[in-house]
């Protein structure tokens, strides 16, 4: 089992739950855009009936979530609103990514923004993240003070892998393309596991944020 996953430990004596911190945060990010039923909430985090229930248990011992009573399903609660809040440092756009760089597999992507006086991220650290939360292979790009893209290593040139990527951009995203950010593509077997993958990959990837993300757990 890799290293760099965080499974969700609950209960008085410590037993490992059947979620990890992807399917939390992503479950909050899911519900920041509208409240969500335990059933939809399962299916959109492929989980069991019973890890999901585990998930929305222990985010409400933890005030992330609230439930309404009726069919309206989970809310942010307010340490809910308070890790969005902090994932949105990082966060600038999120979504399916409709430009097919890896054949046969579902694409979901995340632009970052770069933060004021911190490190370079490492390509090699957000492929390994990426990957153990269940990736099948990756992109990253930075975006130019011209709005285009290009790979961080400079000898590495987009044109040569995929020559037509540039000239669909416009359309490949729900925000414009801003400068200052970076944009990550996760390939998986399923949208559900990339789009996990991406999120929990930007949180891991900047220290300062992951920290105060960890208070609330």
């Amino acid at each position: 089992m890799s290293k760099i996953v965080k499974w969700i430990k609950t209960g008085k004596r410590g037993a490992r739950a059947e979620f990890t911190d992807s399917d939390l945060f992503t479950a909050l990010l899911l519900i920041s855009k509208e409240p969500m039923g335990r059933y939809k909430l399962q299916k959109e985090l492929l989980l069991s009936e019973s890890s999901t229930k585990s998930l929305l248990n222990y985010c409400k011992s933890k005030n992330l979530l609230s439930t309404t009573p009726g069919r309206t399903g989970h809310s942010l609660a307010e340490n809910g609103m308070k890790v969005i809040n902090l994932i949105n440092q990082r966060l600038y756009d999120y979504g399916v990514f409709k430009y097919q760089a890896f054949e046969n597999k579902q694409h979901y992507f995340v632009t970052l923004k770069c933060l004021k006086d911190k490190h370079e991220d490492s390509s090699w650290k957000i492929r390994d993240i990426a990957i153990a939360y269940g990736a099948q292979a990756i992109l990253f790009f930075e975006i130019t003070d011209d709005l285009t893209i290009k790979f961080p290593e400079n000898e590495i040139q987009i044109s040569n892998y995929f020559p037509d990527l540039e000239l669909k951009l416009d359309n490949l995203f729900n925000k414009p393309l801003q400068k200052q950010t970076k944009v990550l593509i996760v390939a998986a077997n399923s949208i559900e596991l990339a789009r996990k993958s991406a999120l929990i990959t930007i949180i891991n990837s900047e220290l300062i944020i992951r920290e105060k993300i960890n208070f609330f757990f």
